[in-house]
């Protein structure tokens, strides 16, 4: 079977949970009584961790230099990434989720690793049945009344949310955070490949053999994204810096369709295989691998 991204379910009962609402609704205690056996991530226990936590916002406010959220923002998802990778279950988010497009990372990652949407929740608590003056009065953060009034209108414009809707919701990460799209090898192709030609590796250089780049940027057609791949290797090549094999069976903006092997230590870097000019024919062999685009700041394998 496979999920709403065309991937294969891997991760058939683990289980991604969003909590969504106003500050003073009762977020964390929903969190606390969901949690079991699982883990908590909340962006307002990074900020708390490094100190306090009305002081960091208005640090924020007087230098209208809001990165500092930003970066616990994507601290937060990298965190949890990291726990549904390692298997975690129930993942709780617990921040106020009002928007799609803010849901929208914790989702795409969770079903990019083989959720099955059926296990992706969104626990709606919203106001907790509570006016806006009463939410100010209980939120533990000091978020100001206007600032509560604000969220409220963010949430009902927003009206319910379901993982086909913050599917379709726009990406928060701009064009620029994604760094490539690739076709990413499986384990087993990873394997035959560096037991094939990994001989051929200079000692010391750093292994990669672990992708095909297909373009720069975001793929132009999101329904290929999860798609299985079969690539054809068909020559070597090797300069100062680099070592790659050509491979054929899926476009590539690069002039020669490559998979980076080995880079030099000593300045090599994976572009540098567009400029290699000595190539050997090789025994045809297959390596197989999934359409993905790749983050500068997490990447999702």
């Amino acid at each position: 079977m496979r999920n709403k991204l065309n991937i294969k379910i891997t991760r058939e009962s683990q289980e991604l949970k969003i909590i969504r609402g106003i500050p003073g609704s009762g977020k964390s205690t929903l969190s606390k009584s969901l949690v079991f056996g699982g883990i908590i991530h909340s962006t307002d226990s990074i900020i708390e961790a490094t100190g306090d936590y009305r002081d960091f916002f208005e640090k924020m406010r007087e230098s209208n230099d809001w990165l500092p959220l930003n970066r616990a923002h994507s601290l937060n998802l990298k965190n949890s990434v990291k726990s549904m990778k390692d298997g975690i279950s129930p993942v709780i988010i617990d921040n106020t989720n009002l928007t799609a497009s803010v849901c929208k990372s914790y989702v795409v990652s969770a079903l990019e690793m083989g959720f099955d949407e059926k296990n992706i929740e969104i626990c709606d608590i919203g106001l907790g049945g509570l006016d806006a003056k009463t939410l100010f009065e209980r939120n533990t953060h000091g978020v100001p009344l206007e600032k509560i009034e604000s969220m409220i209108q963010s949430y009902k414009s927003a009206g319910k949310l379901t993982v086909a809707k913050i599917l379709a919701a726009k990406d928060q990460y701009k064009k620029s955070d994604i760094s490539f799209s690739c076709v990413s090898l499986n384990t087993q192709s990873r394997t035959t490949l560096l037991e094939t030609i990994g001989w051929k590796i200079p000692a010391g250089w750093k292994i990669i053999a672990d992708h095909m780049t297909i373009n720069l940027g975001s793929l132009k057609d999101k329904t290929l994204l999860g798609k299985e791949i079969t690539l054809t290797v068909k020559r070597i090549g090797i300069s100062d810096m680099a070592l790659a094999v050509e491979v054929e069976g899926f476009e590539s903006k690069n002039n020669i369709p490559h998979i980076t092997i080995a880079i030099n230590p000593n300045g090599g870097k994976p572009v540098l295989s567009n400029d290699i000019t000595k190539w050997e024919d090789v025994k045809h062999f297959i390596v197989k691998g999934i359409i993905r685009e790749v983050k500068h700041k997490i990447i999702i394998q």
